[in-house]
């Protein structure tokens, strides 16, 4: 390696002497102070052209290895230049990439919100159509439940006044049955009386005898709850007219069989 680093710049044109004389020396073994004759010494001089020879062969050599070497390095320095263009076109098409990439993916964010919208809008009129039908199903049954709410209230109310009729319908009924009774006790004591001043005085009440059976007939007819006006209520099923339109409303049965009255007919005496 010392020897080609010496021999690098004769092979670029510069002179031999000094170099070949320092080059000889090392080679030789020649002590810088020892001079000799060249004439003197001619096996000397046969050595030294070898060597000059060989130097220069190994100097050819050398500037073959650099010319190759140089074109290794410019080659080096090429494909360096050609990796660093391939290197930036590809980030340059990355960034492209991306860019387009950022592109589609907001377009399609866009075109997903627009389709979303859409959709919310027409749900969303569904949905009020539908809000609004069960507003007015809901408005129509809240308005149905206080009719019948108010219905129910009117029924019982009517309940209660019809039971307090009752009640006081009982009280006169019971009443009235007890002066029928009264009233029956003193018909039946007069018609006793009656028998017997007949018999004590035939003669003398014949004459009354027709006046007595229209009062009979009369009292016949009598209503049996009031004895005061005429029977033209026929009871049903028994279809006896026993009491006057009046107390009709306040009989529940008939006054002379007691059944259980499930119909009334008024009747016109002519």
């Amino acid at each position: 390696m010392a020897v080609q680093a010496q021999l690098y710049p004769e092979n670029l044109g510069l002179p031999m002497c000094g170099s070949q004389d320092w080059l000889m020396s090392s080679i030789l073994g020649i002590d810088d102070g020892v001079h000799f004759n060249l004439q003197e010494q001619p096996q000397h001089t046969t050595q030294f052209h070898q060597h000059q020879s060989g130097f220069q062969s190994l100097g050819l050599n050398n500037s073959n290895r650099e010319a190759s070497c140089s074109s290794t390095g410019d080659q080096f320095l090429a494909m360096e230049s050609l990796a660093a263009e391939l290197e930036k076109q590809r980030q340059e098409i990355d960034w492209v990439l991306q860019l387009q990439n950022e592109r589609l993916r907001t377009t399609l964010q866009k075109e997903t919100r627009q389709q979303v919208a859409i959709l919310l809008r027409k749900y969303e009129s569904i949905m009020t159509s539908l809000m609004w039908q069960k507003d007015e199903d809901l408005a129509m049954a809240t308005k149905k439940t206080m009719e019948l709410q108010d219905c129910l209230r009117r029924k019982e109310m009517e309940i209660q006044v019809w039971q307090r009729m009752a009640k006081e319908n009982e009280g006169t009924i019971t009443n009235l049955n007890n002066m029928l009774k009264q009233v029956c006790e003193r018909v039946s004591l007069s018609s006793n009386g009656a028998q017997d001043a007949e018999s004590f005085c035939d003669s003398s009440n014949r004459g009354d005898n027709d006046q007595k059976v229209e009062e009979k007939q009369s009292k016949n007819m009598a209503c049996k709850l009031c004895n005061a006006r005429s029977s033209c209520i026929v009871f049903l099923p028994c279809r006896h007219l026993c009491a006057c339109k009046s107390c009709e409303a306040f009989l529940g049965f008939c006054p002379v069989c007691e059944s259980v009255k499930k119909a009334s007919l008024e009747v016109f005496l002519v």
